[in-house]
């Protein structure tokens, strides 16, 4: 099986549904993948190999505003260019990731040539910009409507509803996305997962650090993370020493300036740390000492949708975990005993967490229920068994 995956990836790939997914498991299934990604340094345009699969790179250079823009039109024509050569190649299946124009382009390419378009969405973008247009002002919030309006309309009536098929990130995503017309049957919901690799990291006896609670993932401004610092000041009157990490960034320097003042606000400089990116085994290595692990998702449409996986990551490595609730974490928790489900408060984050920091027993016997739970039905290999059955399905269907 041959297919062609059009992807917003920066190369070299970092993404585990990237990696651990389509280049290791599915390759181990005989799922030959060519892609386009994008870049982040400069180089040439230019076909790299990379765990035997080729990926198409476009021109790329160092520079201002100028620069930025020719790094866009070079990306787009490697892009096209490469999916206009698709008819030539024979591909099974056109793949694309979360972009709109590739998506039509390929949906052309695949009817023109007999093959099957599958697109596969990891977010739900429309409503990304509308719920971001409510934190801007005109006439930026105006921009974000507007783009909101016409990914509704390019996303839902066209791309999707003339899609072979549609890969979602979960259950939820598909329920909202049915009530925009697209049938249950063309959507198959792929939600996050681990690496196998990943418990054996998970280690019953590692030291743990007395009162620290953990965040590993993005500071975006939707998430609202200021309720976990607000939580923290009722924290700290019952645990004294409990401080809180988040290990990661925001998206733009603002998201995490924000959460800053509202630390220095509060006057939580010595009970919250920022941390900034760092590479996955760094970051694992802080959640393995953590005493708790949390896992907010503001409860919007667009992140009621999503499938988390940073709780993943803290039950393969053992951590008790607070969540809030979310239909895939409420799901999780309830199934696997991995820790605690609270509504979305500021109070209902800090009584769960004092309950976890100031029961350590109980806390550790959460904990110990994540990793088995995982291993039974979010590692890779599952989710690519599944993954792989549906594109079987996709090409037996009859020819264009």
């Amino acid at each position: 099986m041959r297919i062609f995956y059009s992807t917003v990836e920066v190369y070299p790939p970092r993404r585990v549904d990237i990696v651990e997914l389509f280049m290791k498991q599915l390759a181990n299934r005989g799922i030959e993948t060519t892609w386009v990604m994008r870049r982040k340094h400069p180089g040439p345009c230019k076909k790299e190999r990379y765990e035997n699969q080729f990926i198409s790179l476009p021109f790329y250079i160092k520079g201002g505003k100028i620069a930025q823009i020719f790094n866009k039109l070079t990306y787009w024509t490697c892009d096209l260019l490469a999916l206009a050569g698709c008819g030539h190649s024979r591909f099974d299946i056109i793949q694309v990731r979360d972009k709109y124009i590739a998506a039509i382009f390929g949906l052309v390419i695949a009817q023109l040539f007999g093959m099957q378009f599958v697109f596969w969405l990891s977010y739900p973008f429309p409503e990304h910009d509308r719920e971001a247009a409510k934190l801007e002002i005109f006439p930026r919030n105006l921009i974000y409507l507007v783009r909101s309006a016409l990914g509704y309309v390019v996303l839902y009536q066209f791309i999707m509803r003339f899609s072979d098929h549609c890969f979602v990130q979960s259950e939820q995503m598909k329920r909202d996305i049915m009530a925009h017309g697209i049938s249950a049957e063309k959507m198959t919901a792929v939600p996050m997962g681990v690496a196998n690799e990943m418990l054996n990291k998970y280690d019953p006896d590692v030291t743990i650090e007395p009162g620290t609670v953990v965040y590993l993932g993005t500071l975006v401004r939707v998430r609202r993370l200021e309720t976990l610092v607000h939580a923290m000041g009722q924290v700290i009157k019952l645990v004294p020493n409990a401080r809180l990490l988040f290990v990661g960034d925001g998206d733009v320097p603002e998201d995490r300036t924000f959460l800053e003042s509202e630390v220095k606000r509060l006057g939580l400089e010595n009970v919250v740390e920022f941390t900034g990116f760092l590479p996955m085994q760094e970051a694992w290595k802080i959640v393995e000492t953590a005493a708790v692990c949390v896992s907010p998702f503001y409860p919007t449409p667009i992140l009621r949708s999503t499938s988390p996986t940073k709780i993943i990551e803290y039950m393969a490595l053992g951590k008790p975990v607070v969540a809030n609730d979310h239909p895939e974490q409420s799901q999780i928790i309830a199934e696997s005993g991995a820790g605690l489900c609270v509504e979305w408060s500021e109070q209902a984050f800090a009584k769960a967490i004092i309950q976890l920091l100031t029961n350590p027993e109980q806390a550790a016997e959460m904990g110990q229920r994540g990793p088995e739970w995982v291993r039974q039905h979010r590692t890779y290999d599952q989710i690519a068994d599944q993954v792989y059955a549906r594109y079987q399905a996709i090409l037996l269907r009859k020819p264009k």
